[in-house]
């Protein structure tokens, strides 16, 4: 099951900046849908997804992720943490057996194409794909990434700051 954890707001994403893109780490083989490849997945359907990843597969994991950002001291024993929360991390949710859920951020504003090439290469070894705040499936190449990338908010937000806070005050006012 993929879980993520609950921020004071209630939702079900860790806090993150507005500059940020977020995305989960799931078994391709969870994606399927009635026998077929899925495009999207409900929040629910992503909740009953069974983060069924081998204990080499996890030791690959944490090799490559050491490998790409550092690690840093979480706040709990069940979180790892790699690379820095303001701009890019992945965080790693731990549970029994294993893995409960994996989540990247990448910092927009600063898009490092190195890194993209390395989570599109960490989650082909590991026969995974990507999956967006919206429950997008995205496959683990780069063109799809920034793709998914550059029609995020985090993208608009970058983009102009001023008309997304402008359009986010008009389309939410309870919110301001």
């Amino acid at each position: 099951m993929i879980q993520v954890a609950k921020t004071a707001s209630g939702n079900n994403d860790f806090d993150m900046a507005i500059w940020q893109f977020a995305f989960d780490l799931m078994p391709s083989s969870a994606a399927i849908i009635n026998g077929a490849a899925a495009a999207r997945m409900t929040r629910a359907q992503l909740e009953a997804v069974n983060q069924d990843f081998s204990s080499p597969t996890i030791m690959h994991l944490f090799e490559r992720l050491n490998s790409m950002m550092p690690e840093k001291t979480s706040w709990s024993p069940s979180l790892r943490i790699w690379g820095d929360e303001k701009t890019n991390d992945v965080q790693v949710v731990l549970g029994e057996p294993g893995i409960e859920g994996v989540q990247f951020r990448l910092d927009v504003a600063n898009l490092s194409m190195p890194l993209v090439a390395q989570i599109c290469s960490l989650a082909q070894d590991t026969a995974c794909v990507l999956v967006t705040r919206d429950g997008a499936i995205v496959r683990p190449n780069g063109t799809s990434l920034i793709r998914a990338v550059m029609r995020s908010n985090a993208a608009r937000y970058v983009r102009d700051p001023e008309r997304f806070i402008r359009e986010f005050a008009a389309g939410n006012p309870e919110q301001i």
